[in-house]
């Protein structure tokens, strides 16, 4: 559904808007075919979306209720009081969800598979089509003939491990830090 409706109305006006910037040029080049980078992009970006805004509400809901309450006694307004009692009480909370949907997102194969394109080569332009290591895995896997190719094929699932894992450690790291700035216990 997103894939032609991008090719006919998004990606030409894309083309056209950013066709004469140096450097956006190279980025949003070429034929709008509907599939690649960018709509692979954009869906994965509204699958991930509910994941983020489940989390987060549930944060929010952990603030303590006299916390907010004291702030609208001296007058503080819904927006203040978002951003100075609920956004800092629960950061640590907001950034580890958004972290955990990346982790996802990371790993996900067949929605970007469908319009992603699947081609083996690396384009400068998010509108050329291109592959994930999840992609490759997915499509390749059943017609691997021969030690060589399904040990590549492992090894690309491990590649795909290894970047999950050091983006999921890095959000711990990014908690605890977060959590000893703020005077609370580290995790």
């Amino acid at each position: 559904m997103f894939a032609p409706y991008f090719q006919t109305n998004i990606e030409p006006w894309i083309v056209e808007a950013f066709g004469n910037i140096p450097y956006l040029q190279d980025l949003f080049a070429g034929p709008p075919y509907g599939i690649g980078t960018f709509t692979a992009s954009l869906i994965l970006a509204i699958m991930i979306l509910p994941f983020i805004s489940a989390v987060t509400r549930d944060v929010f809901e952990t603030v303590p209720p006299m916390q907010k309450e004291a702030a609208y006694g001296v007058g503080c307004t819904t927006w203040e009081v978002m951003w100075r009692i609920v956004l800092p009480f629960s950061r640590s909370g907001v950034v580890g969800g958004s972290m955990l949907a990346l982790g996802r997102a990371l790993g996900e194969t067949m929605a970007v598979t469908f319009v992603i394109g699947n081609a083996h080569r690396i384009n400068p332009s998010l509108l050329a089509p291109g592959t994930t290591i999840s992609a490759t895995i997915a499509n390749e896997f059943t017609e691997a003939l021969g030690d060589t190719y399904v040990s590549s094929l492992v090894a690309l699932g491990l590649i795909l491990f290894g970047i999950t894992f050091i983006v999921l450690a890095a959000a711990q790291l990014m908690l605890k830090s977060l959590e000893r700035r703020s005077g609370g216990k580290a995790a």
